[in-house]
């Protein structure tokens, strides 16, 4: 029965039960979605001025953060969202508290989390408030938000007891605020479970839900192209090195985004809830690396004719080895068709092999410029995509 709350004018949450699997994607969500170019391009900034091991330890930490924020903000939206006063209100609400997270990025990023702290505060407050109010308006629902009202709630008092403490003691508490915020749909799994199992029902990713994933990836890929672009921009003698350098970080986005799309995409995740958990916390890694790989790039075009650090051959090869070996992971989440099967499972064996490869490229770096680096990723991650699509073309017209 409806709750005595539930105003027309202002539109309660849609009920859980209400939820459609097959929908289409509505404008208000792709608006949501670009506060968060502002937010993971202020983060590429940042660690590009600065790359080194401990900046991209800071800048999972944070871009794990703001994708958390991201992830419950659309996981909402496809549960309880609609096209009413209140869902634009709060979603108004979250645009605002990201912004104001990404204005106070570089600040975090110099040693002041100040800023930061109080903007991811309103933040929290804003989710934990959306994920309460869910069981108020609908009382069925409070058997599964009581697991994220309580951890957020818990997450935001650790925020606040930070202003208080050093850098580095503030640091560790966001840690600690990071795992409250990611674990409530693992700590209430078998609730969540049970309860859909005695309702008759079993509880899946939709479609679209799964189609942000993807659009959120282009969305951290075009940092990448972002890099290049300002990075060679910003070069002011344009030699032929620089523009090799240029075509063959582009070639590189490319490429990372075919094995994603050609691996993942027009795809649903296998019926269950531990599927869409699955798919959920492959793409932290999966993101945060293609976000650190991409803030690279800035600095391995910067010098096109030298010899590339050792540490900046770590971090980016860590980084691609990281995101094809997510992209493998995603795979078994993922439902097959006999089309799909004709190139994820050889793909996939290649694309461990060339992991393999990528993380060996650093033991002989001390060789390598920038341009022969680069190049040498160019054809390994080539050889998958290659192969990959050769088995589909000779699969879809070979017998034609």
């Amino acid at each position: 029965m409806p709750h005595k709350y539930n105003l027309d004018w202002w539109g309660p949450p849609r009920n859980f039960s209400d939820r459609k699997n097959t929908r289409k994607i509505s404008w208000l969500e792709l608006f949501y979605d670009l506060v968060y170019v502002a937010a993971v391009g202020q983060l590429t900034h940042c660690f590009a001025e600065h790359p080194g091991w401990e900046n991209a330890g800071k800048l999972f930490l944070f871009f794990s953060l703001i994708f958390w924020s991201w992830v419950n903000g659309s996981q909402y939206y496809d549960l309880h969202g609609s096209d009413s006063i209140r869902t634009r209100l709060q979603t108004f609400w979250q645009i605002l508290c990201v912004a104001g997270i990404a204005i106070t990025l570089q600040d975090a990023f110099e040693g002041n989390l100040r800023g930061f702290t109080m903007a991811f505060s309103m933040l929290e407050i804003v989710i934990t408030y959306l994920w309460w109010s869910v069981g108020l308006y609908d009382r069925s629902h409070r058997v599964f938000n009581k697991f994220y009202t309580a951890n957020y709630l818990l997450a935001l008092g650790l925020m606040i007891f930070s202003l208080g403490l050093t850098y580095q003691q503030a640091i560790a508490i966001w840690i600690i605020v990071l795992i409250l915020n990611i674990t409530p749909p693992l700590t209430g799994a078998r609730t969540v479970v049970n309860v859909l199992k005695s309702r008759g029902q079993v509880f899946s990713a939709s479609e679209a839900i799964v189609e942000r994933f993807g659009l959120f990836t282009i969305i951290v890929l075009a940092e990448s192209i972002l890099a290049t672009v300002n990075g060679v921009a910003e070069v002011k003698d344009k030699h032929p090195a620089v523009w090799a350098g240029f075509i063959l970080t582009i070639l590189i986005s490319f490429l990372l985004w075919s094995i994603y799309f050609d691996m993942t995409s027009e795809q649903e995740t296998k019926k269950g809830y531990s599927y869409l958990q699955y798919l959920i916390f492959l793409h932290f890694p999966l993101l945060a690396s293609y976000c650190i790989a991409g803030a690279s790039i800035k600095s391995i075009l910067a010098n096109t004719d030298v010899l590339l650090s050792m540490d900046l051959q770590w971090i980016f090869c860590i980084s691609i080895a990281m995101i094809l070996l997510s992209i493998v992971a995603l795979t078994y989440v993922m439902e097959e068709y006999a089309e799909d099967r004709v190139y994820i499972a050889p793909v996939s064996r290649l694309l461990l092999l060339v992991s393999v490869l990528v993380l060996s490229i650093p033991l002989f770096g001390q060789y390598l410029t920038n341009i022969s680096f680069l190049c040498i990723i160019c054809v390994l991650l080539f050889i998958p995509v290659f192969i990959g699509i050769r088995r589909w073309v000779g699969y879809k017209y070979g017998n034609k």
